[in-house]
């Protein structure tokens, strides 16, 4: 029997916890970070509309689809086309919908920076916010602003007064004022010619604004249609335009409020969309207005798409295909349809010219749904036909790419079709989907030798910013691996989802591991490779800190000494908060000894876990100030058992080059930690049966209290286990430190 003073400085870490708290308890149900993207590319959106798709996945949104499409078939999309669809895509895919504040900003700090005026109020944030939002005053509004507060510095250098009034002006358009101040008197004698009339365009310009966010829009139309009349107006080809945007803003603020639940327009709102599609063929006719057309097409698919739906969707499947529209093949790309009315019905669209008609279909069974009962992955047998015979027709790369993703490996024509997808350029437009997919389909198909062929091929470059694809190609890489170093330096994934986990402060993603590819490793990777691969110099930090508990805890789990004591000594070097009780651990005399302090120690760190934990996981945190003993609410505290499914043998797919004495320690490990189920379940039986066989050892009712404190918030609250360990802890104990903290148990 060890003295109680070196049994209390053994766990000393561990007993550092904070006082009991009966929360309820569970796991975080924030939202869960992604490995891969389900419906939109990968950003940064820049590379997809430049051409480099990347690898395309049927479950992308109609919108990419059909700009992929257009991209395969060779159609080049413009720099300013593609500064619209990355805006475009990014504010549709952002969680708050499209979002001015950054153009607020910027107008605050330019303002602040071209006149630092004391009679001028400080821009108040807050209230900018506000009053742009109840205005509706778009982004752009605050950009234009900037440009033109910039310019008029440098023009009226010597005029600070007319810089002065034009700002006040400006504060008062921005803050739902509906008024503009009268002109400052005692200017006007002194200006040049020049600066009166660069003096009254500007007042005439904000005159103009300030009515459209008043809602005053017959006085907008008229006052934007005056600026456009006059020929040397500065403003003459926006104002003509946003005479157009006037008429649209006037149809949709005023339609009924019954509007999306009735979906047809009544007779006053029909004649004001009317008239503002009137106006935007205006602008569109117009060729000396070809600066703002791309607009206008924006405007003119808003319009469109509630006067006439049907017949604005087929056309367009044309339209999505011509050259250099501008801002408006965002919004055209947009109301992109894969063939279907709001309403489930199948919409035709008779009449297309062969290109929009090849769009339109490829759309459509590019999204058809799987057939009832098909295995997983595998599409309708008519679709696999139907873009093999229009490859074999046309040549046109979407339908050998559909060929592909709707193929089986055993399906007739995937060695042909195999063979056409290697001479396809990967840095081409359907360059990665086809080396990608074809990597899949041969790997299937049992030609290993091919498939590690085509995915060497694939230059590491072009995947180093698009996470998604290079997790693709990990995936494959981490199954056609020849050697163990292989496997694991592809087994980690990046985290592509943004909204949930920043950057590396190196500007790095982060990195995890999915669900399906922890419960891979955990039950393909014997314990022994595990800290090999928490070795790996290559490996993020934080994935290493994780993986090294880890292994610790397996270890302790499975009862594994050799591998508890290499791993105990390695994690003394880099935990400083737990190098006493690692050490002491390594320095008991029996494996027995050593098994129970192992198991001691990780009851008192609910941080850390004997399962490969998937995700961003709370361990994963390479910070020295993390609390390893700190019991959290709504996060995983211990582990948990996996689901039904998870348990069932995942071993059907060994690795290939893994030794038949490694698979058996893999299998042999992974039913050990299925069979000690939950950390609280676990933990309670480890307590109870020390405690019984050692009822002197002053550390009973430490690991009694612990098992007893995990249930709090671990996984298995009431378990017969946790209410055991409670019922013995106060029946042979109750008079302790460790029954006193344990008033009740879950």
């Amino acid at each position: 029997m060890k003295n109680a003073r070196t049994v209390l400085g053994l766990v000393g870490l561990a007993v550092l916890l904070p006082p009991v708290i009966a929360d309820a308890c569970g796991p975080d149900f924030g939202p869960e970070p992604r490995f891969y993207v389900v419906d939109n590319p990968d950003r940064p959106f820049s590379h997809y509309a430049a051409g480099r798709l990347g690898i395309l996945r049927r479950t992308f949104d109609p919108p990419y689809l059909a700009f992929a499409f257009r991209s395969m078939m060779g159609i080049p999309t413009t720099a300013e086309e593609q500064k619209h669809l990355v805006a475009g895509w990014t504010d549709a895919e952002s969680r708050y919908g499209p979002d001015p504040s950054w153009a607020r900003d910027q107008w605050a700090a330019v303002r602040q920076e071209v006149a630092p005026f004391k009679d001028l109020p400080q821009v108040d944030a807050n209230s900018l916010v506000y009053a742009s939002n109840d205005a509706y005053i778009h982004g752009d509004a605050f950009l234009h602003a900037s440009v033109t507060a910039r310019a008029l510095a440098k023009e009226w250098k010597q005029r600070p007064a007319l810089l002065l009034e034009w700002v006040g002006n400006q504060d008062t358009v921005f803050s739902k004022g509906c008024t503009l101040a009268a002109p400052a008197p005692g200017l006007e004698e002194s200006l040049t010619p020049r600066e009166k009339a660069r003096r009254q365009a500007e007042r005439d310009y904000q005159a103009a604004a300030m009515h459209l966010y008043c809602g005053r829009f017959d006085e907008a139309a008229e006052a934007f249609q005056s600026i456009a009349s006059t020929a040397d107006a500065p403003y003459r080809t926006l104002a003509a335009y946003l005479v157009a945007r006037t008429r649209v803003r006037e149809a949709l603020f005023l339609q009924p409020d019954d509007f999306y639940e009735a979906r047809t327009l009544d007779e006053a709102s029909l004649a004001r969309f009317t008239r503002a599609e009137a106006a935007i063929q205006k602008v569109l006719a117009d060729p000396k207005l070809r600066e703002v057309h791309g607009p206008a097409r924006r405007l003119l698919s808003l319009v469109r798409l509630r006067l006439s739906q049907d017949t604005w969707r087929c056309e367009l499947f044309s339209r999505v295909l011509e050259k250099g529209t501008g801002s408006g093949l965002e919004a055209e790309l947009a109301g992109i349809s894969p063939g279907s009315e709001v309403e489930g019905n199948a919409v035709t669209c008779p009449g297309l010219k062969p290109r929009a008609a090849e769009l339109a279909e490829w759309l459509r069974l590019m999204t058809a749904p799987e057939e009832p009962g098909a295995p997983e992955g595998a599409w309708p047998a008519k679709t696999y036909a139907t873009a093999v015979a229009r490859w074999k027709k046309s040549a046109h790369p979407p339908w050998l790419v559909l060929a592909l993703l709707s193929a089986r490996a055993d399906a007739p024509e995937v060695p042909a079709l195999l063979a056409d997808a290697e001479k396809v350029p990967v840095e081409s437009p359907a360059g990665m989907t086809l080396a990608w997919r074809s990597v899949q389909l041969l790997r299937a198909r049992g030609q290993l030798a091919e498939a590690r062929a085509r995915l060497d091929a694939i230059p590491p470059e072009l995947v180093r910013d698009q996470l998604s694809v290079d997790n693709a190609l990990r995936e494959e890489r981490l199954h056609l691996a020849n050697s163990w170093d292989e496997a694991l330096r592809n087994a980690a994934q990046f985290l592509v989802e943004e909204f949930v986990i920043a950057p590396q402060p190196d500007g790095s993603a982060p990195m995890g591991l999915s669900g399906a590819r922890a419960s891979f490793l955990e039950s393909h990777v014997p314990t022994r490779r595990l800290r090999e691969w928490a070795a790996l110099p290559s490996l993020p930090p934080e994935l290493r800190r994780q993986l090294s508990w880890a292994v610790f805890a397996r270890a302790a789990v499975v009862g594994d000494d050799a591998m508890l004591t290499a791993q105990a000594t390695t994690l003394a070097e880099t935990e400083p908060k737990a190098r006493a009780e690692l050490l002491s651990i390594v320095g008991r005399p029996t494996a027995e000894e050593r098994l129970f302090d192992a198991r001691l120690l990780i009851m008192g760190l609910p941080v850390v876990s004997a399962r490969v934990e998937p995700a961003r996981d709370r361990l994963a945190n390479v910070s020295p100030k993390l609390d390893l003993t700190e019991d959290l609410s709504w996060y995983r505290n211990g582990w948990c058992v996996p689901g039904t499914k998870d348990l069932e043998d995942p071993l059907k797919t060994p690795l290939p080059f893994a030794s038949p004495e490694e698979r058996a320690d893999a299998a042999s490990e992974w039913r050990a930690l299925n069979e000690a189920g939950s950390s609280v379940a676990f933990f309670s039986r480890v307590a109870l049966d020390w405690a019984k066989a050692h009822p002197q050892d002053p550390r009973s009712p430490i690991a009694l209290f612990r098992a007893v404190r995990s249930s709090k918030r671990g996984c298995g609250q009431n378990t017969p286990e946790a209410k055991k360990a409670f019922a013995y802890l106060h029946k042979h104990y109750g008079k302790t430190e460790w029954a006193r903290r344990s008033p009740y148990v879950y």
